[in-house]
């Protein structure tokens, strides 16, 4: 999860590294939505194989030394064609990794071996320290070394994926589209579709804060400690927040989610002074925590375990890659024309799934 999560964190400065690569919003927009949606494409093969076969660790360490070496040849490309058909691959061999790690560790927290917060935590941990290293690495070195860091990441993890344990989970049979089944679940339905319009409203902050917060006059030091706020608020959630969080149940959890959202981008899209900025990162503990804890309730809740990687990975295809692929197209589009009131679209579109919480209700009312 430490490694994962580095990696994710490095990956936020991409597009820095695109740009002094001399692409224009326009064409880093189409970059990292393309590689979005070759990622869903790729992710539910990934899970169904790994459910097939009964065990995630072999998969996971084939496709993080892949992304690996897919990171190291960044390194001599210039031009948009080139960096997007690696930037494509990347997609396809990382759309393993975060699947299979969430499905191996809620696997485990079911037989009693581990608790799945304090985890998925070191993973948030993780993200905070790298991000905030990484924006002062940055400000000393230069966007050049991104690529570096990425292949460092991932090559961290394809050396701790040797160590995973393994849950006890049968292989499933050959079903014909039988991760397409998955949908005849309501329950699963339903949290893809408030997936995707939560977490897909944070392409704009994944593809362009950091572009958007250097033109208003924030160094890459502060850019990276801003990022690591974020997260320090999504830590507190997961490793405090267990009261909260039964609580609240998936109802509330999804309920808070969209409504910070709402606030956070509509906010963020106003340029405003430093201080608020700060506040309004603390949101990224409702908008990504909340609704990432909610949608986990929910598949280990109603998912067969012997579905269990499947379903993590078309829920994160369906509902984090394709939103994200598509929303990043639209935001590339918008920031090169509107600049930071793009993020009104991530608003607007977070807004959506205030309309699913109803149905919501009534899946958890009913269970």
């Amino acid at each position: 999860m430490a490694a994962l999560f580095a990696v994710t964190a490095v990956n936020a400065f991409m597009p820095l590294w695109f740009s002094g690569r001399g692409l224009g919003p326009d064409a880093i927009g189409q970059i990292l939505g393309l590689a979005s949606l070759f990622r869903v494409m790729a992710g539910p093969g990934w899970g169904t194989f790994a459910d097939r076969v009964g065990m995630r660790r072999p998969v996971m360490t084939a496709a993080a030394c892949a992304t690996t070496c897919l990171s190291l040849a960044y390194l001599p490309l210039d031009g948009f064609v080139p960096i997007l058909i690696v930037a494509a691959l990347l997609g396809v061999a990382a759309s393993a990794l975060g699947p299979l790690s969430d499905s191996l560790a809620l696997a485990l927290a079911r037989e009693g071996k581990m608790e799945y917060g304090p985890v998925r935590a070191a993973g948030s941990v993780s993200y905070m320290v790298v991000t905030a290293a990484a924006g002062q690495v940055l400000a000393f070195a230069g966007a050049a070394v991104v690529p570096w860091l990425q292949a460092f990441g991932y090559g961290l993890a394809a050396v701790f994926t040797r160590f995973l344990p393994e849950a006890r989970v049968p292989p499933s049979g050959p079903r014909f589209l039988g991760g397409w089944a998955l949908f005849r679940l309501t329950p699963f339905r339903v949290v893809v579709a408030c997936t995707a319009l939560i977490q897909g409203s944070h392409a704009a902050y994944y593809g362009f804060a950091a572009l958007y917060w250097r033109s208003l006059g924030y160094g890459d030091d502060t850019i990276g400690l801003l990022f690591a706020e974020g997260i320090i608020a999504e830590v507190a959630l997961f490793l405090r927040g267990r009261r909260l969080v039964a609580r609240l149940g998936f109802t509330g959890l999804t309920a808070c989610a969209a409504l910070a959202a709402v606030v956070r981008w509509t906010g963020t899209a106003f340029a405003p002074p430093l201080a608020v900025l700060a506040v309004l990162q603390l949101l990224h503990a409702a908008t990504f925590a909340m609704q990432h804890l909610s949608a986990m309730m929910i598949l280990s809740r109603f998912v067969p375990p012997e579905r269990a990687t499947t379903a993590q990975a078309l829920h994160s295809a369906l509902g984090q890659g394709v939103p994200n692929g598509l929303m990043m197209l639209l935001t590339g589009f918008l920031y090169a024309r509107y600049e930071g009131f793009a993020f009104l679209a991530m608003a607007v579109f977070a807004g959506f799934s205030l309309f699913l919480l109803p149905l919501l209700r009534r899946i958890e009312r009913d269970d």
